[in-house]
């Protein structure tokens, strides 16, 4: 029964691996589609958000019919099966439209995977005595994909990856239909609707903490290259900052995971925004590569714990046959923060830039720091019911 357990587990952060494989592979090869299609940097820009609108727009049907039809193995496998579709169609792709439909099906594909893989992982470790670092796993594998990711995509010409990509995706989708087909959940499936989920307050700080973390971070991705590039950094040396920030976020994961099986993840939470909203202060204040080094360490590490935290929040706070939807509306607030971070920050960079051009980049950043500050203290609040009910169970 355990290794039943933990091969599910398994199977589920393979869905997820194979999900940010298919979502960064694609990335060294935008500037050759650029080219191909003879396309602007507005027109590739708006193809390649065609992701994030499919994502939100099927993330939360999709997280009912996980719990409607508890068959998490059917989800699962229509996922990989979206994302083969957008693979065959960056292969044999000669217009932007194609391209624009492949992300569209890149969409899909990742909706589906992630809100069935991940209610099916935290059933697994509903009984363990080990919960916060089995859900690590399903971080490591977000990590290990967004590393494996760019290197597979820069491989061969413009279709090679994507060849690969389809290869991996079909035999994981096929594995995931076959070998999970006896693990559903419809016999524990539970009357429930969304607003009732969402107000409870394990739900709503797992669901904040994931919103205001990634548009931190899709801030950061989008700014801090440009700081960097007007310093004179070459684009070798961002991608060796974001490299060793992936790593971290994977290798710092077991240590998180066991700190988090003994505090709790309100902690973890607490201290990551913490940790957090200071790195992004101190990559503004910092100049040369050897002083990011660090600061990007210490950002791998309190982006992955927060994101277990969260995700292990979203496990405790709901039941089995609402846990698909619990995980939909987790994973809408992850895409809601990735949209309306860049966008804010790149207004409050370039107010910055015309009226305080000696803050320039500081600005956005700050801010954002000052904003997950005011997170962190706004958690305590809703926190503290809940880390007084952990302290009355661990007593009994």
């Amino acid at each position: 029964m355990p290794m039943h357990r933990l091969y599910v587990l398994f199977m589920c952060c393979l869905v997820i691996f194979t999900d940010m494989v298919g979502y960064s592979i694609i990335t060294p090869s935008i500037p050759l589609f650029a080219k191909l299609f003879n396309a602007s940097d507005a027109a590739i820009s708006f193809a390649f958000a065609a992701y994030p609108v499919a994502f939100l727009i099927t993330i939360l049907p999709f997280g009912y019919l996980v719990d409607k039809l508890g068959k998490n193995y059917l989800i699962i496998g229509l996922g990989m099966l979206s994302l083969a579709t957008a693979c065959l169609f960056l292969v044999f792709a000669e217009s932007i439209i194609s391209f624009s439909l492949a992300r569209a099906f890149q969409g899909i594909g990742s909706a589906a995977s992630r809100v069935a893989a991940q209610p099916l992982a935290a059933q697994q470790i509903d009984a363990s005595k080990k919960k916060g670092l089995e859900i690590s796993s399903i971080t490591i594998a977000y990590g290990l994909g967004m590393i494996l990711g760019p290197a597979l995509g820069s491989l061969g010409g413009l279709r090679t990856p994507f060849y690969i990509n389809f290869i991996i995706a079909a035999v994981v989708g096929v594995a995931a239909l076959v070998s999970l087909r006896k693990v559903n959940v419809s016999e524990s499936r539970v009357d429930h609707n969304y607003p009732g989920i969402i107000r409870r307050p394990g739900i709503i700080v797992a669901c904040l903490t994931i919103m205001f973390l990634y548009a931190s971070l899709g801030m950061m991705e989008v700014l801090f290259p440009l700081y960097m590039d007007s310093l004179g950094f070459a684009k070798g040396s961002i991608g060796l900052l974001f490299l060793i920030l992936s790593i971290l976020l994977v290798i710092g994961q077991p240590v998180t995971g066991y700190w988090m099986n003994r505090t709790g993840p309100y902690f973890i939470i607490l201290v990551g925004f913490l940790f957090f909203a200071l790195g992004l202060s101190l990559m503004v204040i910092g100049k040369t590569f050897v002083s990011w080094i660090p600061v990007f360490m210490l950002a791998g590490v309190t982006i992955g714990a927060l994101t277990s935290a969260s995700m292990l929040l979203i496990a405790e706070n709901s039941s089995y046959g609402e846990q698909g939807s619990a995980y939909g509306i987790w994973n809408f607030s992850f895409s809601i923060g990735y949209l309306w971070g860049p966008a804010l920050g790149g207004m409050l960079s370039d107010v910055s830039h015309s009226y305080t051009p000696s803050l320039g980049f500081k600005v956005p950043f700050c801010f954002f720091s000052f904003m997950c500050l005011c997170c962190m203290l706004f958690f305590k609040i809703c926190m503290a019911p809940q880390t007084g009910r952990q302290n009355k169970d661990s007593q009994h």
